[in-house]
């Protein structure tokens, strides 16, 4: 596959794959295999079916360890599951951005109009993060 190939030929091709391979899901080695891409190339057409699988009808493309990269038109245990895991990490990563980075500016300026307003925004973005990842 030569350089400057569109990620919708990626995507169509790992689409292809994953169709096929369904129920079960493919690793990303075996969507190297299956598709004859590189992974940055594989990478580069999840993201963008990802971005399309909505518009075009599609179920969402999931991932876990003991799958891999899933396609499944009717389970919306795995969709949750795999939107759960999401927010549980962006919630991971925006309280360790507070923590490490927002918390030190606040010691440093607490008077400070704009690491206020960030701190309560942050707050808020942190809280609703660790809801949904636990929303039952």
């Amino acid at each position: 596959m030569g350089l400057g190939v569109p990620a919708h030929v990626h995507a169509e091709a790992v689409l292809s794959a994953l169709l096929e391979a369904r129920p079960a899901g493919l690793t990303i080695v075996q969507l190297m295999a299956a598709t004859e891409r590189t992974r940055a190339q594989v990478h580069t057409g999840l993201a963008h079916l990802r971005q399309v699988a909505a518009a075009k009808g599609l179920p969402p493309v999931t991932w876990d360890k003991t799958w891999g990269y899933r396609m499944l038109d009717d389970a919306p245990e795995v969709w949750i599951g795999y939107e759960r895991a999401f927010f549980e990490s962006v919630h991971h990563r925006v309280e360790n951005f507070i923590a490490g980075i927002l918390l030190p500016h606040q010691k440093k300026k607490p008077d400070d109009p704009y690491i206020r307003t960030v701190m309560a925004q942050m707050g808020a973005i942190e809280s609703t993060l660790h809801l949904l990842a636990s929303l039952e």
